[in-house]
């Protein structure tokens, strides 16, 4: 346990600065700076196999690097905003939270998240934390040679080796400093980072309701924690073992909540941004799903004006979309220069569960959505109640500034279908593929799905406290009494503070 602290800590004070730069005061911090480091120990991975060295040496010098650039952009934004002496608009401010509410957000939010994570007791590793991630972890804790050259192995093949470097360089990272004699320590920092991701999702679900009244900050706290258990609840028991898929769907799930619902400011683009880069380098589809993410965030923050240039929009778009991209992107080509391929989409490696000749794109498609649909038993339930708040409650949630539904239907129906594709034109026999993974490659749609209703629930209670007050004050009107002035002050917009 001490050294998983230390570990954490350490992941954790890498990323503090640039997280703090992002975020500000928000709570949303404590979870953001442990992601951070371990996107910059992903970085590293890559410059050791592109270039050489170790995973120390490239660490090491990649948190210096980006905590210099960072400290050196948060000063000069200080000094020319003290130069202008012009605060930002109201509608370009961050939500803020009071230290209170962001106190109380943290103990709910790391409550909810500890209790699913007692199970880390058990030193328990399954198949893929073993057959993959160790795997991997071992060829980037022993160098470049053994990295690229194990990387090149075809009797790897089995393992993924074209899998990002980001839940591998962290394990090899805990072995550096605590040596191969704990290999579940590996494991369990997946874990914990899959703990932060679902702390960042909360905290953006707590922060939808800062603005309202007491009951609806309190309803937004319960949301966010809620969030918290529901996540672990979608990924079963394989999320205590060492599996990535909760950390890459947390992720992207938290750059939906803070780049397509969450009011729009430079912080919370930040937070998105942050998230949809560990999910690209978490696994293959994270890089994916948050390719589509992406591109919806930059058509929300720069959607289309005939009366601007059209060049410079759509260079600004791109640069939304490759900017926190890039280092997903940068991996991916690496991996393909060295001659490492998607065994999914290539014929399978020796051992492997080849596809049956007689299969066709249609048989293939009819069994995927057979086998996806009972994991998405949230689905009816979520466009219910979305229904219900188009409906009844559109114009709380104009007046919230929250985004439109759309933009995180769309992303959860775009990783959907994006899925399908792989199962339908994939090499692996469709049956034994979708036994041994839909459970897990559906964890996104769900948790994005849940946390929707989170959000939608956040909004009712805003409005329905609200309507309570204002029939209140009719009614005391009416009967001739002074009705007296609320405790917290005139309502606010949930967005602003």
């Amino acid at each position: 346990m001490k050294a998983l602290l230390m570990l954490a800590i350490g992941l954790g004070a890498a990323g503090i600065v640039p997280a703090a730069a992002v975020a500000r005061r928000s709570p949303v911090v404590v979870f953001l700076a442990p992601l951070i480091g371990a996107g910059m120990a992903a970085v590293a991975a890559g410059i050791e196999l592109g270039a050489g060295g170790s995973i120390t040496a490239d660490y090491i010098a990649v948190v210096v690097i980006v905590n210099l650039v960072v400290i050196a952009w948060w000063l000069t934004a200080r000094r020319l905003a003290q130069r202008t002496a012009q605060p930002p608009a109201t509608s370009t401010q961050a939500p803020r939270m009071s230290w209170v509410w962001a106190s109380l957000t943290l103990v709910v939010v790391l409550g909810c998240l500890a209790v699913p994570l007692m199970a880390l007791r058990a030193p328990m590793i399954g198949w893929d934390a073993n057959s993959i991630w160790l795997t991997h972890a071992f060829m980037v804790y022993g160098g470049h040679h053994e990295l690229l050259t194990g990387l090149q192995n075809v009797a790897y093949q089995f393992s993924n080796p074209d899998y990002p470097p980001l839940v591998p360089a962290v394990g090899a990272l805990a072995f550096k400093v605590f040596g191969l004699g704990n290999l579940h320590l590996a494991a369990v920092m997946t874990i914990l980072l899959s703990a932060c991701a679902l702390g960042v999702v909360g905290t953006g679900i707590a922060t939808a309701g800062i603005g309202g009244r007491r009951p609806t900050r309190i309803a937004g706290v319960v949301a966010a924690g809620a969030i918290c258990i529901a996540g672990f609840a979608v990924s079963g028991i394989s999320e205590v073992e060492g599996y990535t898929d909760l950390l890459w769907a947390a992720a992207a799930v938290g750059a939906v909540i803070w780049g397509l619902v969450l009011p729009r400011s430079p912080q919370a683009l930040g937070v998105a941004w942050i998230s949809a880069a560990v999910a690209s380098l978490t696994k293959n589809e994270g890089l994916t799903t948050a390719l589509i993410i992406l591109v919806l965030i930059a058509f929300r923050y720069r959607p289309i004006s005939r009366r601007e240039p059209m060049v410079r929009s759509w260079a600004e778009r791109a640069g939304f979309v490759v900017l926190p991209a890039l280092p997903g992107l940068a991996w991916a080509g690496l991996i393909r220069h060295i001659g490492v391929h998607d065994a999914f989409f290539k014929s399978a490696p020796a051992g492997a569960f080849k596809s049956a000749s007689i299969e066709t794109p249609l048989s293939r498609a009819g069994a995927t959505i057979a086998a996806i649909g009972p994991h998405l038993a949230v689905a009816p339930v979520a466009l219910a109640v979305l229904l219900a708040g188009c409906w009844f409650l559109r114009r709380d949630r104009e007046h919230a500034r929250l985004g439109n539904p759309a933009w995180l239907w769309i992303a959860c129906l775009g990783s959907l279908a994006t899925l399908l594709a792989t199962y339908v034109i994939g090499d692996f026999e469709i049956h034994t593929w979708l036994a041994t993974s839909v459970s897990r490659t559906t964890i996104f749609a769900q948790v994005v799905l849940y946390a929707d209703i989170a959000i939608w629930m956040v909004i009712a209670a805003d409005g329905a406290f609200t309507r309570a007050d204002r029939q209140s004050s009719q009614r005391a009107s009416s009967a001739g009494e002074q009705v007296p002035e609320a405790p917290e002050g005139p309502r606010e917009p949930l967005s602003q503070r």
